[in-house]
């Protein structure tokens, strides 16, 4: 998942956040809209259990597949809000790629003792 956000970082992915100034104001101003991307993020969160259970052969209700799913994508979502939050306070592309892309190898690197023996083949 860290290599997916580096890909992302490094080419300014709207989904990742890089949506500009505009579309990030809509959203931050929009109840509405603020929901339907937090359910976005609970669908990744769902989609990513459900992919680690097949690929571990476990149960869907087993609590390893949904916990890992969980902490990866609530890395997703923090740094998403990151670059949310940088593009609004006036930041260019440039510059919070730089941040995103120093914080994110922070957050990945606090998930690593948890998940590092996780799902390797």
């Amino acid at each position: 998942m860290s290599r997916r956000i580096d890909a992302d970082v490094a080419a300014r992915n709207p989904v990742a956040g890089f949506a500009g100034a505009n579309f990030s104001r809509m959203v931050d101003a929009s109840p509405t809209l603020s929901a339907c991307l937090r359910g976005l993020h609970d669908r990744r969160e769902e989609e990513l259990a459900r992919a680690l259970a097949e690929a571990t052969g476990a149960s869907p209700e087993d609590i390893a597949p949904r916990t890992a799913a969980a902490l990866l994508t609530a890395a997703h979502r923090v740094l998403f809000q990151r670059i949310q939050q940088l593009t609004l306070a006036g930041r260019t592309n440039d510059e919070i790629a730089r941040v995103v892309a120093e914080e994110a190898d922070t957050a990945f690197a606090l998930l690593e003792p948890a998940l590092a023996d996780y799902a390797v083949a």
